[in-house]
C-alpha cells in the first residue's frame, strides 16, 4: 500500500521504540505522542525523523486533525511494570486515555486502530492458549486490558473502522525497562557473584522485540479480519535456560542459586501460545535465532553498565 500517515502512541517505551524505528525504515510517516517531560532516551535514532505531538498540551486534538493519520497504532500504557499491576486507579486512567484517542481517531479519519493487549488477559494458566481461550485476568493490569479491547471493538464496529487487538506474550532485547527480568540479570551479574531464584522451570514464550515490531508493520498493510490475535514465539524457553544461556556468556563463575526463593502463589508453569491465527494473517513471530539475539540483547546491557554507552 506504500507510505502511510501513522499515528504512534508509547514510542518512548520498549515496543513502541521499536515499533517507531521499524515504521520508518518502512518507508511510513509517522506522528508520535509524549508527555511534555518524557525521557525519550530510547528514540535517539529517530528522535529527529518524526512529528511529535505533546498529550498534556491542548494542541494534540488540532495536531492530530492537521496530520490526518490512516492508521493509529495504541502502545502508550501506565502501569506495566509488575509492582504496578494491581493499582486500579493507574490501570483505569488508561481508559481515559484510549477513549481521548478514540475520539480522535473518528474525527480525523482514521481507517484502522492497532491496539496492545497482553496474556494477563487470559489470567492463570498452564500451557499453550489460542485466541478462543476464556478471558479470565486475575490483577488490575489485566483487566483494564481486557476492558480496553472491548471498547477498542465496539468503537471501531460503530465507526466502520478496522481493528487489530494483539495479546503479547513475554519479550525480550535492547532498551528493555531495567528491572525486568534479563537486564536485571544481566546487571547483577557484572556488579555481584550471586543471584537467588526460583526452581527456574517456568516456561515462556520469549519473542525478540524487532520479531514483535515487524508484526505491527504487516498489520498496517494489512487487509485481515479484524480481531484478536496473540503475538508469541513458537519454542518455550525456561527462565533456567535463559539464566544459564547469560551466566556461560557473561560470567560463568556466577553462582545461580536455583530453588532458593519460592515460587509465587499459582505460578503459571508453561506459558505459551497457539500461534496459527497470527502466522496466517501477520506472519511468524519467531524469525530471529533465539541464542543469537539473546546474546546481542547481553552485549547491549553490558556496555550500558560498563559505562560504555
Amino acid at each position: 500500500m506504500g507510505s502511510q500517515k501513522i499515528l504512534l502512541t508509547g514510542a518512548s517505551g520498549f515496543l513502541g521504540s521499536h515499533m517507531a524505528e521499524t515504521l520508518l525504515e518502512a518507508g511510513h510517516n509517522l506522528l508520535l505522542t509524549k508527555r511534555n517531560e518524557s525521557n525519550l532516551w530510547r528514540c535517539s535514532s529517530f528522535i529527529d525523523k518524526v512529528q511529535w505531538t505533546d498529550t498534556d498540551r491542548e494542541s494534540l486534538e488540532e495536531e492530530v486533525g492537521l496530520f490526518r493519520p490512516d492508521v493509529m497504532i495504541h502502545a502508550a500504557w501506565d502501569g506495566v511494570a509488575a509492582k504496578n499491576r494491581d493499582e486500579w486507579t493507574t490501570q483505569i486512567d488508561n481508559l481515559k486515555y484510549q477513549q481521548r484517542l478514540l475520539n480522535l481517531a473518528a474525527q480525523s479519519g482514521v481507517k484502522k486502530i492497532i491496539g496492545i493487549g497482553s496474556q494477563a488477559e487470559y489470567g492463570h494458566f498452564d500451557g499453550y492458549v489460542d485466541e478462543n481461550h476464556p478471558a479470565n485476568p486475575t490483577s488490575a493490569y489485566g483487566v483494564t486490558k481486557l476492558a480496553s479491547q472491548l471498547i477498542l471493538k465496539t468503537f471501531c464496529e460503530e465507526n466502520d473502522m478496522k481493528w487489530y487487538w494483539f495479546r503479547l506474550f513475554s519479550c525480550f532485547g535492547e532498551r528493555e525497562g531495567s528491572d525486568w527480568l534479563i537486564p536485571a540479570t544481566i546487571k547483577n551479574m557484572l556488579s555481584t557473584d550471586a543471584m537467588d531464584l526460583t526452581g527456574g522451570e517456568q516456561q515462556y514464550a520469549y519473542s525478540y522485540i524487532k520479531d514483535v515490531a515487524t508484526i505491527f508493520l504487516s498489520a498496517v498493510d494489512s487487509d485481515s479480519e479484524s480481531g484478536i490475535y496473540n503475538v508469541a514465539a513458537d519454542k518455550l524457553h525456561s527462565i533456567k535456560e535463559v539464566m544459564l544461556l547469560i551466566r556461560d556468556y557473561l560470567n560463568p563463575g556466577f553462582k545461580l542459586n536455583f530453588g532458593a526463593l519460592p515460587y509465587r502463589r499459582k505460578q503459571s508453569m508453561v506459558n505459551g501460545s497457539i500461534n496459527t491465527k497470527t502466522i496466517r494473517s501477520f506472519g511468524r513471530v519467531s524469525v530471529s535465532s533465539f541464542e543469537d539475539k539473546l546474546i546481542q540483547t547481553i552485549e547491549y546491557y553490558k556496555a550500558i553498565y560498563n559505562g560504555q554507552q
